[in-house]
């Protein structure tokens, strides 16, 4: 870490930005953490975003990464992208060992990186939720690997930065010792200095979290999220109601995105989460039959598309929990994986009953192969060590998801002459609706004083 910088004006803060730290964090490569920016330097990465040339360019080549996600172009990289990337770099910035030495207040930094994060406008903009995942999901897979060197007359510490070649030097008859240590910079940001300064970065990962609430639900069974804490139910509304990770399915580009994703980390370990977080929310009867409802498909649909995988390309990675779990011992599982697949046992039950309850795809229509692996999956799922939980699920949830009905076939249109009316004899008017997502007002705070 670099001792403070005397202050600047905004084009130099800006370039050193760009080459130390945007640049090589958007293209996947080492980063150069310096001492915080502040409010001033937030100010010079917002509105030179698309000035600084190699950082534009480094911002265009996350178009690519988008791609490799799916179908869907993320919206431009402008003020919500600058927000980020100045709370990831304040994120890093005071986990440095040493920011308490060169700062008397660092958690003052953090704190006012998750206020400008807070004010961010709560969307579910297919666009917007891909380039905030881009950013936010990279912030958590970032890492930093320490070194700890020992020799005959001493040791030294060195973070994020290779000890110097003189320390190393000959070995055996020094005694050098190197000990390697590679962590997430989440794990290293609940860990190190004060409570204060703890409990800083700690509501910063969460305000990063919750203004990408994709990245929330694609990174459901990380284990970030098992520090941080997994909710169904989201602390701000969009359009008057209580949002939730799961309202992002409602794009069905995004819900395909969502289901690669948790397929590839294992459906047992995403699923996992998404039923505790379930059951927590029956526990405590906060969550809506709406919420319900779509937490219990989504965990039921993983299962089916592991079946179809099975069936289609045997011995595939995405399917290797289902095969496990089919062949495996059920009394062998932990309490996590035997709420998942109860989950999924009381949601093909209340399926099969017809009432509206849960909506699933017709099996029949499934291919042959997959239908004889899903066989084996409700053979299991019969198995004595789901039937409490499971018939606790079906009564609890049968009880509530009722409220939900299918949307009920529309009659069709009338011809295009017909007038319509209303039962007084007036024309009928279509309503204007507008999609736009409701941007809260961005008060200007005042500079963060060192």
């Amino acid at each position: 870490m670099k001792p403070p910088s005397p202050p600047a004006n905004a084009g130099v803060v800006l370039h050193r930005f760009s080459a130390d730290f945007g640049v090589p964090f958007l293209m996947g490569q080492k980063c150069l953490i310096a001492d915080p920016l502040g409010k001033p330097g937030f100010n010079a990465i917002r509105h030179g975003l698309g000035i600084d040339a190699d950082l534009k360019d480094a911002c265009d080549a996350q178009f690519i990464q988008a791609a490799l996600l799916g179908d869907i172009t993320p919206a431009p990289f402008d003020h919500d992208a600058a927000t980020l990337l100045y709370a990831a770099h304040e994120l890093f910035a005071t986990t440095h060992p040493q920011a308490t030495s060169f700062y008397a207040r660092t958690h003052l930094f953090a704190r006012a990186a998750a206020n400008e994060v807070n004010l961010l406008p709560r969307t579910l903009d297919p666009a917007l939720l891909i380039t905030r995942h881009l950013i936010v999901r990279r912030a958590f897979k970032t890492t930093r690997t320490d070194v700890h060197v020992k020799w005959w007359t001493g040791n030294a510490s060195f973070y994020g930065e290779e000890p110097p070649w003189r320390l190393t030097q000959w070995p055996s008859m020094r005694r050098v010792q190197q000990n390697r240590l590679t962590q997430p910079m989440w794990r290293l940001a609940l860990q190190g200095g004060d409570e204060e300064l703890r409990v800083a970065r700690l509501a910063l990962m969460v305000a990063l979290l919750d203004a990408s609430p994709l990245t929330r639900l694609m990174m459901a069974g990380d284990p970030v999220q098992r520090n941080l804490g997994f909710s169904l139910i989201l602390p701000y509304k969009i359009n008057g109601r209580r949002a939730s990770p799961l309202d992002v399915l409602e794009d069905k580009k995004i819900a395909r995105i969502v289901t690669d994703s948790l397929l590839n980390d294992g459906l047992d370990v995403g699923g996992a989460v998404l039923a505790l977080a379930l059951l927590t929310s029956l526990r405590e009867g906060g969550p809506s039959p709406l919420l319900l409802r779509r937490t219990a498909e989504l965990c039921t649909h993983l299962a089916l598309m592991a079946c179809i995988i099975e069936g289609e390309a045997p011995g595939a990675p995405e399917a290797k929990p289902l095969v496990a779990f089919v062949d495996g011992d059920p009394a062998a599982l932990n309490d996590a994986a035997r709420a998942y697949w109860s989950l999924v046992a009381a949601t093909l039950t209340l399926g099969a009953e017809g009432k509206g309850a849960i909506e699933l795809p017709d099996m029949g229509a499934l291919p042959s192969s997959a239908r004889a692996v899903l066989a084996r999956l409700q053979t299991r799922l019969k198995h004595k060590q789901f039937g409490k939980l499971c018939s606790s699920l079906v009564n609890q949830l049968g009880a509530r998801l009722p409220r939900t009905q299918p949307p009920q076939s529309l009659p069709p249109p009338p011809p295009p002459d017909t007038e319509l009316s209303s039962p007084e004899g007036m024309p009928l008017t279509e309503p204007s609706s507008s999609s736009e997502p409701h941007a809260r007002d961005r008060p200007d705070g005042a500079p963060l004083d060192r």
